[in-house]
């Protein structure tokens, strides 16, 4: 949603966003429309389905001592039905790009970039917690093979204390621009789709692991992607806008985004809302690259 102009009022807001990058509002209203009705047809199948017995507990006990883990939940995630893991951990890198894609260039952190000084108790309370948040992260992707826990956990802790830390202003946001950022993300989701091309190999079906080597892999990939995960959540909350400082690294991305972005952007040009007010506000491309208009 479009905000007006920020002045030294908004400094105590985390994320400022100055709307120039919003787009059409007939954009804005059919996406809203569209999302609404597809949301509403999924409630409405849900919602229509007959009651079922519960057959999955009874399946899952069968067949938990082939799973190479003791924690039901985690030879269901992980092992029966990895496959669905998989597609839960790429819906959130495509969350990702599209952070990264929409609304480039008109935000930025909350935090004066010139404030020196942080409260104290704050600055303390952050390096006491962050490691043993840390700590805990690492004790939950281990022990998650059989009690509660598990890579989603840990990546929620971890991200929790990476926030924490952009906050308090102890280590600069993650950059969408930096390869080992962008690398990171993927590592799980990459590490974890090969798993399964080579268990297919191995055994003839995705995700099936050879007899003996269940709990080693799925230790493995939980750890991968813990790691990946909280980068993914870190990023969803503290994007490249975010970034207070010029940063060298974004002068070899096209300011107007990502695929995504540069889609979006070609719409708004066709609609005519590179003229509109305000579209001098946009960041300009970057040397060397074409103006998708």
């Amino acid at each position: 949603m479009s905000a007006s102009p920020l002045d030294d009022s908004d400094s105590g807001v985390l994320l400022k966003d100055d709307g120039v990058r919003d787009g059409p509002i007939w954009v804005r209203v059919t996406l809203r429309a569209a999302f609404g009705a597809a949301g509403a047809g999924l409630a409405a199948i849900l919602l229509s389905t007959g009651e079922r017995a519960a057959v999955l507990p009874e399946l899952v006990e069968l067949r938990l001592s082939d799973s190479g883990v003791s924690n039901r939940v985690t030879a269901v995630l992980l092992n029966f039905r990895a496959y669905d893991t998989l597609l839960e951990v790429a819906v959130l890198i495509v969350a990702m790009i599209g952070v990264w894609s929409l609304d480039r260039g008109s935000r930025t952190f909350g935090r004066d970039p010139a404030e020196t000084s942080r409260p104290p108790v704050l600055d303390g309370v952050t390096r006491l917690v962050v490691p043993l948040v840390w700590l805990m992260a690492v004790y939950l992707t281990w022990v998650g093979s059989r009690a509660p826990g598990g890579a989603f956990q840990a990546a929620a802790l971890l991200a929790g204390g990476g926030v924490l830390m952009t906050t308090t202003g102890l280590v600069r946001p993650l950059s969408a621009a930096s390869s080992t950022v962008r690398a990171a993300a993927v590592l799980g989701l990459g590490s974890f789709a090969l798993v399964g091309i080579a268990t297919l190999l191995a055994t003839g079906s995705f995700l099936r692991y050879p007899e003996g080597w269940a709990y080693p892999v799925i230790l493995v990939i939980e750890s991968l992607l813990t790691a990946s995960i909280a980068v993914v959540l870190v990023e969803l909350f503290a994007d490249v806008p975010s970034v207070p400082d010029p940063d060298p690294a974004l002068a070899r991305v096209d300011p107007t985004g990502d695929p995504l972005g540069r889609a979006l952007r070609a719409i708004e040009d066709v609609v005519g809302g590179s003229a509109a007010p305000g579209a001098s506000g946009r960041s300009s491309p970057a040397p060397g690259m074409m103006d998708d208009g």
